[in-house]
């Protein structure tokens, strides 16, 4: 007997031509169904068939592990990149390879963000943070979180140029801005004297009940019925828009995380967040999730992207040990040694590192590119006033024909005036190429901690970004300073260290008065040498 069975050779009925037809317009219709799904042409793809063959409906994404694979075939696999925060690096979830929003999106994501940074990161890093793993390839979607970073101006200044570097390289990718939200931050009222008072704050004064806890929901509703008028942030709406104006300069979109429409709704918001109030609870990254998800379904992808060369992206070499505790460079100092704390306490915990200075060293490094650099030092920076570190003093040494070459000596103020404790970019020169000494002196006695680094960064010079931390003190300053009627508006603006950017500076300006009173008094009325 035949036993070909393809429906081109085998036998029709021959009781009814009526059957006949039926057959042959149902097999062109199967096969007709059969070529549309397997087309190459991925611009004809949907996006909701494209999530990483992840499929994303209108009731989320679903399934073992929140995916649900696609029936439908594509010719390749979309691929992801995350940059980010804390908050996209997983804080808050137990597991970061699987719970994080990138991750649920799809598996094979690569999550770039980094705990305590900012977007200074990728500003200055981001050929070394994508040649760690995907040097030559290029990505489909790009997801961006850095909106919590949009109201200081140094922030702004690297998310610009940051998105400006990643747009160069991806040429064609989709990127996606996210605007989140959350609790301990956003959420406040003003008292009887008028003043914002923080949730957080509020909670903390009144009692300190966990966030998840009846006890602080029904502390909120009798409240509310008192009459605290819980209010959002008056700095949302300016965080806005800063990111609808950064997104709209490279094309990007917005997947904005629900959030009640009014602040005093907030409560059943909670699932959401992690005890700490700010990070997401693995609630929080499916919802995030869901509603990139609805972003995606109406957005195609290019077949073949472009990948822009590092000649045009520009070059960089970042060296960190934040997160490893390994420093590969060569240090030297009395007591240096890798400092360790918890940063976050759970089944599996995670430690941060930095190599602490408490009576000064070096760090010696080499600049490899045939060209100068833009010279960073990665700093832990810490507040509120008065602060655990130390005023430190950094001084850059350079070698040429005629032997060593020693610049003016830049401080760094590493405290400021709100609660936080995260790494933070210090320009400090720019460096021509060969070896290079960083030496480091804290000035300041009686902290608490000794004065951190946790990395040392070279990125090209037109990337540069403002950095407000770091001072330069020109001695005529402390001539103004010791006229009592010379008010601090009046110090000289001009011996910041990174003049790019003279207006960021103003407004910083209660750092750098701090900074000139204790250099004027401590360090030009005595030796400052390096051997001092």
């Amino acid at each position: 007997p035949n036993k070909d069975w393809s429906w081109r050779t085998m036998p029709f009925p021959a009781s009814s031509s009526h059957q006949q037809r039926t057959a042959v317009l149902l097999l062109l219709a199967v096969t007709i169904a059969t070529i549309c799904v397997w087309l190459p042409n991925d611009e004809k793809i949907p996006w909701f068939r494209r999530l990483g063959n992840a499929l994303i409906n209108h009731r989320g994404i679903e399934g073992e592990g929140s995916v649900v694979q696609s029936q439908r075939r594509t010719a390749r696999e979309t691929r992801y990149v995350a940059f980010g925060t804390s908050i996209t690096w997983g804080r808050g979830v137990e597991n970061t390879e699987t719970d994080t929003y990138p991750k649920l999106i799809s598996r094979s994501a690569d999550n770039l963000a980094a705990r305590a940074s900012g977007p200074g990161l990728p500003a200055m890093c981001l050929k070394s943070m994508v040649e760690n793993v995907n040097p030559d390839g290029a990505y489909d979607v790009v997801f961006i979180e850095f909106y919590h970073r949009t109201l200081d101006p140094g922030d702004i200044d690297s998310f610009k140029i940051a998105v400006r570097r990643i747009r160069k390289r991806y040429p064609d990718a989709h990127l996606v801005f996210i605007r989140d939200w959350y609790i301990f931050g956003f959420i406040g009222f003003y008292n009887e004297r008028g003043v914002w008072t923080r949730i957080e704050d509020w909670n903390e004064r009144t009692g300190g009940e966990a966030l998840h806890s009846d006890a602080f929901a029904e502390k909120v509703r009798v409240a509310t019925k008192n009459g605290v008028k819980w209010e959002w942030y008056f700095k949302r709406d300016d965080r806005d828009v800063v990111l609808n104006e950064i997104a709209a300069t490279v094309g990007g979109r917005i997947a904005a995380m629900e959030a009640p429409e009014k602040a005093k709704d907030f409560l059943p918001f909670r699932k959401f967040f992690d005890p700490d109030g700010h990070h997401l609870s693995p609630e929080g990254h499916k919802l995030l999730a869901d509603r990139i998800g609805h972003l995606l379904e109406h957005l195609s992808i290019v077949d073949n992207p472009r990948v822009g060369p590092w000649d045009n992206v520009g070059d960089d070499m970042c060296v960190s040990w934040f997160l490893s505790g390994e420093c590969p460079l060569e240090v030297h100092g009395d007591g240096v040694e890798m400092i360790s704390w918890l940063a976050e306490k759970k089944s599996h915990p995670h430690y941060k590192y930095g190599l602490g200075f408490p009576n000064g060293g070096a760090i010696m490094f080499n600049n490899p590119f045939n060209k100068p650099m833009a010279l960073y030092l990665d700093f832990m920076l810490e507040g509120p006033f008065p602060g655990i570190y130390p005023i430190t003093e950094i001084i850059v040494e350079t070698f040429g024909p005629n032997g060593s070459i020693l610049s003016k000596p830049f401080y760094i103020n590493p405290s400021v005036d709100r609660a936080v404790h995260f790494v933070q970019p210090a320009f400090i020169g720019t460096v021509p190429p060969g070896d290079i000494i960083v030496h480091v002196r804290p000035l300041e006695e009686g902290k608490k901690e000794a004065f951190r680094i946790a990395g040392i960064n070279i990125s090209e010079i037109n990337d540069r970004f403002a950095t407000p931390d770091v001072h330069i003190i020109q001695p005529q300053e402390c001539a103004l300073l010791r006229q009592e009627q010379a008010p601090a508006a009046n110090l000289r603006l001009s011996g910041f260290a990174d003049p790019k950017s003279i207006q960021i500076k103003e407004n910083y300006n209660r750092s750098r008065v701090t900074v000139v009173k204790f250099v004027c008094d401590n360090v030009f009325n005595g030796p400052t040498d390096l051997n001092s």
